[in-house]
């Protein structure tokens, strides 16, 4: 997919019912309430050498920039978000979904408050696993940044 695709999806997502229970789909998985769109997913990076790794987020962090900047033209500017407090409270049980997964697997993120219709959204690289893919994820929900 490219920038004009992923914005396609964000459009997507901003307008859909959000799913009745936790399922999966051809663009990620969601739940009541939330939606994390996977729109790239890295090949063969489980456990792959640190340097050729640390390259690839590189160019994924680069690519979410540019989504970034296509979603803030629609959306506004967004406000940068540290996800480490939610990582850390987590592990308490003291975070809902979609915020616990997207917290655990994305060091930082940028996050648009609610719109007119309620919805927050979060873009971020998920790359703190070097046991997993690397991928650029969008999220979309109902549910508060804690």
């Amino acid at each position: 997919m490219g920038i004009e695709t992923y914005l396609a999806v964000a459009d997507l997502l901003r307008s859909r019912d959000f799913p009745d229970r936790d399922d999966r789909s051809e663009l990620g998985f969601g739940g009541p309430g939330h939606f994390t769109a996977e729109l790239r997913i890295s090949q063969g990076l489980r456990d792959a050498d640190p340097a050729l790794r640390a390259a690839r987020a590189e160019e994924f962090r680069a690519e979410c920039e540019r989504l970034v900047d296509g979603l803030a033209a629609r959306w506004g500017e967004p406000f940068e978000h540290g996800l480490q407090g939610i990582r850390l409270r987590t592990e308490k049980g003291e975070i809902p979904e979609p915020w616990a997964g997207f917290g655990t697997a994305v060091a930082h993120a940028c996050v648009w408050e609610p719109s007119a219709d309620g919805r927050w959204a979060a873009a971020g690289v998920a790359d703190l696993d070097p046991s997993d893919e690397i991928r650029l994820l969008l999220v979309v929900t109902e549910v508060p940044l804690p």
